[in-house]
């Protein structure tokens, strides 16, 4: 028996995202921080990023990290960006 598709969920953890940048399925680094930062901060609207471990757990470079935090704030998605990496995401 088949659930509606009201109850069904969709689970996007880090091994999925990177499963599915893998595949080239999400080729914008914009998109992949926008979700990588869900993964790590669900729900909070200013979260405190170590720029450096960030990086690395979600393999990125860190001045790919920066252009697209820099998209995502014009997006509106990202408020402001300090030299500490506090993130307000709206």
């Amino acid at each position: 028996m088949t659930q509606p598709a009201s109850d069904a969920h969709y689970l996007l953890d880090r091994d999925e995202l990177l499963r599915i940048r893998g595949l080239k399925l999400l080729t914008s680094a914009r998109d992949y921080v926008f979700f990588a930062l869900q993964v790590d901060y669900p729900g909070k609207l200013n979260p405190a990023i170590d720029v450096v471990a960030f990086c690395e757990r979600w393999e990125l470079e860190e001045g790919d990290l920066y252009k697209a935090l820099g998209d995502l704030r014009k997006k509106d998605i990202v408020v402001s960006i300090s030299s500490r990496l506090n993130l307000q995401l709206s």
